[in-house]
């Protein structure tokens, strides 16, 4: 019997010893799926800002209004994080890029000292054709 009241105690030293790391992990595994849910949105978030911009009479507001429709979860987002090329007006067959940046900051404390100015910069772009 006095065997078995050791192992116990050793199971909670064990446990107490493993708990940081796993939850650690677990975190790391959550700030994960956050990070890809960011750079989903800011993907579909250029792509439609382009979608938009593919008429010749829409403006950078309009493009600019169809980005943030598309921004869900994230915050605000200032207009210095969307790019627009070519300035309005744009013509017909003209190219248009629509670019979006957003800095990711993980929650994870141990993630964010591996990482300069413990944050992740995820952008993305889209160009589309002018009709």
């Amino acid at each position: 019997m006095k065997r078995r009241g050791n192992q116990l105690g050793q199971s909670a030293v064990e446990f107490a010893l493993i708990m940081p790391v796993l939850v650690l992990i677990l975190m790391g595994v959550f700030d994960f799926g956050r990070a890809f849910y960011a750079y989903s949105v800011v993907a579909n978030a250029a792509r439609e800002g382009a979608r938009v911009g593919i008429y010749s009479t829409a403006t950078d507001a309009q493009i600019r209004a169809a980005v943030r429709q598309y921004w869900v979860g994230l915050g605000t987002l200032s207009d210095s994080s969307i790019t627009i090329s070519p300035a309005e007006p744009r013509l017909s067959k003209e190219l248009i890029e629509v670019a979006v940046r957003y800095e990711f900051v993980p929650i994870t404390p141990v993630i964010d000292a591996f990482l300069p100015g413990g944050k992740i910069a995820l952008a993305s772009s889209s160009i589309m054709r002018v009709e």
